[in-house]
This record gives structure tokens, sequence and C-alpha cells, in this order.
């Protein structure tokens, strides 16, 4: 595929006519959609925004609306999800749940978090380069979240024709954060980078096929897209010729805009630094904004402590009041709206914007009585690691687990999920409404 400075000039518009710009405008035809094509969106919160959002897509699933959705995209925690769920050979066996089994990705982290081994044994394999540190992260996050095809998703490159699934599913956006410095300034640039199986750039540097992004020395692999997407912990620096220096779990990527005749403002350098898409913005909404969905699902698992009294959550919305200073974003979001979202017990809020605006459906993480009586005497997991060690393991619930922790334990994890899938089905009418007005 040919460079492309940009596909959407017209950024914010909706409507189906935006999404043949792109190149799957074939995979959206299939949904047949007429007027507008409907997003979801699964922030970043690190394990607990996968945890939780595993339970989100599970409740769509158990609902029936996973099909109507044209676009995922997702950022961080988000992507470690969302990714082998649009992996993922049998939905069925993706969202299985045994009440005396850990479910998919309780597993996962029951397998990561606990074994110091496996962080050594991937320090051994992985290549001693610039992107040393961050391979090491990609390479666990495969073996935790993409264990359903084994060996293959350690190395298998995001333009891979067999492993995203498109036929029952919404087109997959991992988005990350592109840093560079434009000729003769001193200050770092952050946008949206967003990696698909067809393509991969942002707005301002362009977008070219995904196989021909080099992540360092190889091809831009599954793998490479969900560390890049979920590296929180990188700071960038200016750097010597124009360059910028990325820390910690960042990566870079060659500067695939740097033969273009016809950009303007980029960077000469011979690399770009692309790191955690939270950096820029953790909702994941300007890839929906820029391919013109007219409704958007907007799924927000930050970790937000909460304050509760009788009529508010008293939460921080940070993700979204950054949002809300990126001008050239426009959504139903407004300032106004921060006190109905953090109105206490309700999960879910609608939001209708003017003409030519995306309505949006968001979902924020956060606790609620009727999830607390639904759940008190549930007999929450007893994770399996914890068994094998000690041969026991009762865990008491704590009705304010979704919120009122940063360090979920592993007793935790069904209850976040649990969560999740129990907002969908106690507002399954209001959801299922708002999927349908996307036609």
């Amino acid at each position: 595929m040919a460079y492309r400075t940009k596909y959407n000039p017209d950024f914010g518009d909706i409507g189906v006519h935006v999404s043949q710009k792109w190149p799957e405008k074939n995979i959206i035809q299939r949904k047949g959609k007429q007027q507008h094509t409907l997003g979801l969106a699964l922030s970043g919160g690190g394990y607990r925004s996968a945890i939780y959002c595993y339970g989100i897509l599970k409740g769509l699933f158990q609902i029936k609306v996973l099909s109507k959705i044209d676009y995922l995209s997702s950022v961080s925690g988000g992507s470690w999800i969302a990714t082998p769920f649009s992996m993922s050979n049998d939905l069925r066996w993706f969202f299985d749940d045994i009440s005396t089994h850990a479910n998919l990705i309780e597993e996962g982290f029951e397998s990561l978090l606990p074994n110091p081994a496996r962080v050594i044994q991937e320090a051994a394999l992985s290549r001693k380069n610039a992107n040393y540190i961050s391979n090491i992260f990609g390479r666990l996050l495969a073996k935790t979240f993409l264990r359903e095809h084994g060996q293959k998703s350690r190395y298998v490159t995001m333009a891979d024709k067999t492993m995203l699934k498109e036929k029952d599913r919404p087109f997959l956006i991992v988005n990350g954060t592109v840093n560079y410095r434009s000729p003769d300034s001193f200050s770092v640039t952050q946008e949206c980078f967003e990696m698909t199986r067809l393509y991969s750039g942002c707005r301002s540097l362009g977008y070219i096929h995904s196989k021909d992004i080099m992540a360092g020395d190889k091809v831009l692999r599954i793998r490479d897209a969900i560390a890049m997407s979920g590296a929180a912990v990188a700071y960038h620096l200016p750097a010597l010729g124009g360059e910028v220096a990325g820390f910690g779990l960042s990566r870079e990527l060659v500067n695939y805009a740097k033969e273009v005749k016809s950009r303007k403002n980029v960077s000469a350098t011979d690399h770009l630094d692309v790191s955690d898409g939270g950096h820029y913005n953790n909702l994941g909404i300007e890839s929906l904004i820029n391919r013109g969905c007219g409704y958007i699902i907007v799924v927000d698992a930050e970790h937000d402590k909460e304050d509760k009294d009788e009529s508010r959550s008293n939460q921080s919305y940070h993700g979204l009041k950054t949002l809300l200073k990126r001008h050239h974003i426009r959504t139903a979001l407004r300032e106004e709206v921060l006190d109905q979202l953090d109105e206490a017990n309700r999960p879910l809020h609608i939001i209708k914007g003017p003409d030519g605006i995306p309505d949006i459906l968001y979902i924020k993480l956060k606790s609620s009585d009727s999830y607390d009586s639904f759940a008190q005497d549930r007999p929450y997991n007893k994770p399996g690691f914890l068994r094998n060690l000690f041969d026991k393991g009762s865990f008491a619930f704590d009705p304010q687990f979704s919120t009122a922790k940063l360090d979920y334990d592993f007793a935790e994890h069904r209850n976040l999920s649990e969560l999740g899938s129990f907002v969908i089905t106690e507002h399954k009418d209001e959801i299922t409404d708002f999927v349908n007005r996307s036609v």
C-alpha cells in the first residue's frame, strides 16, 4: 500500500462515507451500515482495565451485539484484552467461565505476575538492542494474553491475514503515542499512533501498510503493538539530531515518513519513539472520530479511585479531562457532563451530541449498590496458584473492590470481570437500543 499523508482530510466528519476512505472499507461494507458506523473504545488502566474490559466484551457477546460494532479502538490495558479477543478462533471458548476455575484473563495474570523466572527467561532470549526492555515486555505480554496461538503469537506480524479476525468482530485499532520533533524545534510533539492489520501511522506523519512499518530491525508484530500501547512506564526527552530519546518501555520505530518528499514539518531523523497510547489520551476515542463513527461506546476503566458519598463517586476522570483539552476532537462529551457521569451507583450514561457530533454511551468503572447486592454471596475465585502453593485460600468479599484500591489482589480478578458483564446485562435494553441506532 502506498504511503498516504492522511485518509480523512475532513477529520471529525461522521457517517459511513468516511469509513470508505480507509483501506478497511470492504470489511465495514459487510456490516451493511447505510448511515452511521459504531465504534467501541476500551481505555487504558493496566491490568484493572484488561480484567474489567474482558467482562464488558463478554457481556456484549452474551447480549449478541458484538457483531454489530464496526471498530474496536483500544489503549494500553484495554489493548491487552482487545487483541486476544480479535485473534481468538472461538469466542465461546474465549468467554468460557467455570466458577471453580480461573477464566482466560485470570489465568493469564496468575501465570505472569508471581513468576519472576519467566521474566529472567524472556530477558535471556531478547536481543540486546535499543528495544531490549520493550522486547522483554512484549514477549511477556504475548505469552500471557496471546497464548491461544502458542509460540506463533510471539513472532507473527501485525499484517498477517490469518491472525486478526474481522468476519464476526470489529476492525481492531491498537493505539500508541508517537513522539517526534519538528524541524528546528526542541519540543516533543505527541500524536495518536494507530496500528491495524492493514496500515499504521498517524494523521500528521501519514499512514503506510503495516508490513512496511519497522519496529527496530523487525516488521511490526502483534506483540510489538500491544507492548507499545501498554508502555506506560516510559518517558521522553529531546535528543541530538532532532530525535526523541525514549526511556523505559518506550520503543523505536524506523521513521517511515522520512523519505516522503511531500511531508511537511516532519523530523528527518532516523527513528520515531512510540509509547503508551495513554500518554496522548487514555480513552482511545480519536481513532473512532477519525473514521467517522456516529456512535461510540466508551469504556473508561482508568485507575480512578472512588471517594463515594450519597450522590457522587467523586472520581477524577483524568483521561476524559485530557480529551477535552484536545480541541480538535469534537464529541458529545463536555466539561458540564462530568457531574452527570460521576453520579454514584450509575456506571452507564448516554450523551447525545448535536448534529454532526457522535453520540456517546459512556461506561465508567465504579462500584454500585446493585452489583454489591448481586455479588455478596457469590463464591469469588480461589486462584489456582495460591491453591497449589498452600492448598487453601478463601477471600472475603469487599464491596468497594472496584475503585477503593489500586493494588488489586488475585481474589478481585473475578470480581472485576463479573462486574463488567453485570453492567452490560443490567443495561441490556439501553445498550441494544444504542447499538441499533447505528444503521
